[in-house]
């Protein structure tokens, strides 16, 4: 064989070579490439699931069909009580970013307070003595509902209160049912509701806006806890009607505050709180799907912040 036939035959073998190389590397990066998609929608399935979790289970959900729910139509306006002028004045400016920042409508300084926020070593006592100068304190109620109020051992406790209003800016006018605990001393046996129209499968005619919040601090059981954190915590309680029966599952939010505690504990509120706060003022009230819809929309101011 003469040098040019060597030539030629050994290149051939590296050419030959190369392309079983250059196959296999496009196999083993088609096979990678594959993995990571497959890998990449099931993070996606897996924080959505994650997110749809933590929307319906930290929203209180209405029991029935036709009811909204609850959040601030009228403007927030936020009064401090127990805590020196300058704490106060950090609590009160931090609260009105957050709602802010949710989309909830805030008022003026001079506006008439109904987000409550006092903090106290004595609030069983503080409450009790409140209820007594102002009957009407916890909407008539006088049960069971109202005891499990005063006597939580949470650190936090949270009261609300709210109005339904007609799709014309009306409050219906209605009489209690007879299991209701403020019927039972007036005698009323049964709901009517007044509505300019009837709601259909897809629109309610009337919604449940939140008219005032007592949120009352236990300043015995917070811990040693920053004035950031118990903002960001009121913040989220106060502006949204939080289920404190059912757990969001496995997820950063400033809820767990006093679950955990040192370092561990969150630092503020997370980006899923204010993705959820963001979405209940974000997303139509009068929509029987609007839980739906939040989680939709928490899903995309999330997913863009999650580590995966």
């Amino acid at each position: 064989m003469d040098i040019r036939s060597s030539v030629i035959s050994h290149s051939f073998w590296i050419c030959a070579a190369l392309a079983v190389l250059t196959s296999l590397a496009n196999s083993a990066s088609a096979d990678s490439m594959d993995t990571i998609t497959v890998q990449a929608q099931r993070d996606k399935a897996k924080l959505e699931r994650e997110v749809n979790k933590f929307v319906s289970s930290t929203i209180v959900q209405p029991r029935n069909y036709d009811e909204s729910l609850w959040r601030w139509k009228d403007k927030v306006c936020p009064l401090v009580a127990g805590l020196n002028k300058e704490q106060g004045e950090f609590v009160l400016g931090r609260l009105s970013e957050i709602a802010k920042t949710a989309g909830a409508p805030l008022g003026a300084e001079t506006c008439k307070a109904n987000l409550y926020v006092i903090v106290t070593s004595a609030p069983e006592l503080l409450l009790k003595q409140w209820w007594r100068r102002d009957v009407d304190l916890f909407d008539g109620e006088a049960g069971p509902t109202v005891r499990r109020f005063l006597e939580t051992p949470r650190p936090i406790r949270v009261w609300y209160s709210a109005g339904t209003v007609g799709a014309d800016g009306q409050f219906f006018i209605g009489l209690l049912d007879a299991t209701s605990e403020r019927a039972k001393p007036s005698g009323h046996v049964t709901v009517v509701r007044i509505s300019p129209q009837a709601a259909t499968r897809l629109k309610l005619t009337a919604t449940r806006n939140i008219s005032s919040v007592i949120v009352v601090v236990d300043s015995t059981k917070i811990g040693n806890i920053n004035f950031g954190q118990l903002t960001d915590y009121i913040g989220l309680v106060g502006l949204a009607q939080i289920n404190f029966e059912k757990q969001p599952g496995d997820v950063p939010t400033i809820l767990r505050l006093f679950e955990t505690s040192g370092e561990s504990r969150p630092k503020e509120m997370t980006a899923w709180d204010r993705a959820l706060l963001h979405a209940l003022y974000s997303t139509s009230q009068t929509n029987v799907m609007q839980i739906a819809q939040m989680q939709s929309a928490a899903l995309k101011d999330i997913a863009p912040k999650s580590p995966n």
